[in-house]
């Protein structure tokens, strides 16, 4: 057991008695290296940065989803006029910018695909009532030219009229109307708001209403009230109603054509 002691201890002490490595690698070495590989992490990021500008326009996809032939061929042709770079560079929010300006457009997205390029997917305003003759107004009162002309008049639609910072107004007028004249199987086919506020509104079934800007939601909620009780049996007799009094209306009712007898022969 001793003899294993003295000969652990001489181990230490020969340890203890070899001579330490002093070398170190000079700074100019370290420096060296240093700049060796920040001018490598340079030169990586300038050939990335060329290979980016020297890259070919990136493709521009549209999507055909959810539009009519006529609204994809008007995108397909405004982003054609587009000038893009490359797949990376390309700033998709200045397409997007560009596709919400074409006034049919409601929601856009445009997105990077791998296999496609930038893909333009629009979804376009959908139109419940014509605007004039020239216009639409969607349900939100959003008044827009469409992408196809044909589209103008429709003839299931109701025409509003009016100054176009008053769509809104109109179309919760219109829709408001029909609510409440539903019941009577009437509904809106032209309302007009002149510049004086005046309400001009025609129903589908030939009956014209006039009321003034004061009180009307109220006067409108009556004369329905009335035409589905006290005058229920009369309807089909009344031309017009002119509601724009305070203590009451007229009534402007269908003159009785004469029977012509036909010549004997």
């Amino acid at each position: 057991m001793a003899q294993t002691v003295n000969d652990v201890t001489d181990l230490m002490s020969d340890k203890a008695r070899r001579p330490t490595s002093n070398f170190q690698v000079p700074n100019s070495v370290r420096y060296f290296f240093m700049v060796l590989v920040l001018g490598l992490l340079m030169l990586i990021l300038i050939m990335g940065g060329k290979a980016l500008r020297d890259a070919p326009p990136a493709a521009i996809h549209v999507s055909n989803q959810g539009l009519t032939v006529a609204q994809y061929q008007k995108l397909q042709q405004v982003m054609n006029q587009q000038k893009v770079s490359s797949f990376f560079t390309s700033d998709l929010q200045a397409l997007r910018d560009i596709t919400t300006g074409l006034a049919w457009v409601d929601q856009v997205s445009v997105t990077r695909d791998w296999q496609r390029g930038i893909v333009v997917t629009a979804l376009p305003k959908q139109a419940v009532a014509n605007f004039g003759t020239e216009r639409l107004v969607d349900a939100k009162g959003i008044v827009f030219v469409p992408a196809d002309s044909k589209d103008l008049t429709q003839a299931q639609f109701a025409t509003l009229q009016g100054e176009i910072t008053q769509a809104p107004v109109i179309m919760q007028q219109m829709q408001q109307i029909n609510d409440w004249y539903a019941p009577l199987d009437m509904q809106v086919a032209d309302i007009i708001l002149s510049p004086r506020m005046t309400w001009l509104i025609r129903f589908d079934n030939g009956q014209r209403v006039i009321v003034d800007n004061e009180n009307t939601a109220q006067k409108l909620l009556n004369l329905s009230q009335l035409l589905g009780n006290q005058l229920s049996n009369r309807r089909s007799e009344i031309q017009s109603v002119d509601l724009r009094y305070k203590n009451g209306f007229t009534i402007a009712w269908n003159m009785a054509q004469p029977e012509i007898e036909a010549p004997k022969s």
